[in-house]
Protein backbone atom coordinates (compact mmCIF):
# COMPACT_ATOMS: atom_id res chain seq x y z
CA UNK A 1 0.00 0.00 0.00
CA UNK A 2 1.51 3.31 -1.11
CA UNK A 3 1.46 6.58 0.69
CA UNK A 4 -1.21 9.07 -0.28
CA UNK A 5 -0.45 12.68 -1.04
CA UNK A 6 -1.82 13.59 2.36
CA UNK A 7 0.53 11.40 4.39
CA UNK A 8 3.02 14.22 4.73
CA UNK A 9 0.96 15.75 7.53
CA UNK A 10 1.97 12.95 9.87
CA UNK A 11 3.98 14.51 12.63
CA UNK A 12 6.74 13.14 14.73
CA UNK A 13 5.52 12.12 18.20
CA UNK A 14 8.13 14.44 19.71
CA UNK A 15 6.47 17.52 18.21
CA UNK A 16 3.58 19.07 20.02
CA UNK A 17 0.79 21.09 18.43
CA UNK A 18 2.46 24.41 19.29
CA UNK A 19 5.59 23.51 17.30
CA UNK A 20 3.76 22.51 14.13
CA UNK A 21 3.31 25.22 11.52
CA UNK A 22 0.17 24.98 9.43
CA UNK A 23 0.67 23.67 5.94
CA UNK A 24 -1.88 25.41 3.75
CA UNK A 25 -1.02 23.34 0.66
CA UNK A 26 -1.68 20.14 2.56
CA UNK A 27 -4.88 21.56 3.98
CA UNK A 28 -6.08 22.47 0.48
CA UNK A 29 -5.48 18.88 -0.65
CA UNK A 30 -7.50 17.58 2.29
CA UNK A 31 -10.34 20.11 1.92
CA UNK A 32 -12.14 18.27 -0.87
CA UNK A 33 -11.64 14.91 0.82
CA UNK A 34 -13.32 16.31 3.94
CA UNK A 35 -16.14 17.91 1.95
CA UNK A 36 -16.75 14.66 0.04
CA UNK A 37 -16.61 12.67 3.29
CA UNK A 38 -13.68 10.67 1.92
CA UNK A 39 -11.03 11.81 4.42
CA UNK A 40 -9.64 9.32 6.87
CA UNK A 41 -9.60 9.97 10.63
CA UNK A 42 -6.05 11.43 10.56
CA UNK A 43 -6.92 13.74 7.68
CA UNK A 44 -10.12 14.87 9.37
CA UNK A 45 -8.27 15.60 12.61
CA UNK A 46 -5.50 17.48 10.78
CA UNK A 47 -8.04 19.56 8.88
CA UNK A 48 -10.11 20.29 11.98
CA UNK A 49 -7.02 21.51 13.88
CA UNK A 50 -5.97 23.63 10.92
CA UNK A 51 -9.27 25.47 10.48
CA UNK A 52 -9.55 26.10 14.22
CA UNK A 53 -6.53 28.41 13.86
CA UNK A 54 -6.82 29.55 10.25
CA UNK A 55 -9.63 31.96 9.42
CA UNK A 56 -9.13 31.89 5.59
CA UNK A 57 -9.45 28.12 5.47
CA UNK A 58 -12.32 28.19 7.95
CA UNK A 59 -14.17 30.52 5.58
CA UNK A 60 -13.24 28.51 2.47
CA UNK A 61 -14.47 25.33 4.12
CA UNK A 62 -17.79 26.87 5.15
CA UNK A 63 -18.44 28.50 1.75
CA UNK A 64 -17.57 25.29 -0.14
CA UNK A 65 -19.69 23.23 2.25
CA UNK A 66 -22.66 25.59 1.82
CA UNK A 67 -22.34 25.40 -1.99
CA UNK A 68 -22.15 21.60 -1.96
CA UNK A 69 -25.11 21.36 0.41
CA UNK A 70 -27.17 23.72 -1.76
CA UNK A 71 -26.36 21.80 -4.94
CA UNK A 72 -27.15 18.51 -3.21
CA UNK A 73 -30.44 19.91 -1.89
CA UNK A 74 -31.54 21.43 -5.21
CA UNK A 75 -30.32 18.71 -7.56
CA UNK A 76 -30.88 15.52 -5.62
CA UNK A 77 -33.41 13.21 -7.19
CA UNK A 78 -34.00 15.52 -10.18
CA UNK A 79 -34.31 14.19 -13.68
CA UNK A 80 -31.38 15.24 -15.85
CA UNK A 81 -31.66 15.52 -19.65
CA UNK A 82 -29.70 12.70 -21.26
CA UNK A 83 -27.81 15.07 -23.58
CA UNK A 84 -26.52 16.96 -20.53
CA UNK A 85 -25.36 13.68 -18.98
CA UNK A 86 -23.57 12.79 -22.22
CA UNK A 87 -21.88 16.21 -22.36
CA UNK A 88 -20.67 15.93 -18.76
CA UNK A 89 -19.36 12.38 -19.29
CA UNK A 90 -17.58 13.50 -22.45
CA UNK A 91 -15.86 16.38 -20.62
CA UNK A 92 -14.88 14.14 -17.70
CA UNK A 93 -13.34 11.54 -20.01
CA UNK A 94 -11.67 14.27 -22.06
CA UNK A 95 -10.20 15.77 -18.87
CA UNK A 96 -8.98 12.36 -17.71
CA UNK A 97 -7.10 11.81 -20.96
CA UNK A 98 -5.23 15.14 -20.80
Amino acid sequence: MGLSSTDSFDESPSKNAQDVRPDHQECLKILNLVLDEEAGPKEQEYFKKHIENCMPYYEIYNVDKAIKDLIRQKCYDKEVPSDLVDQIKSKVFQGAEE
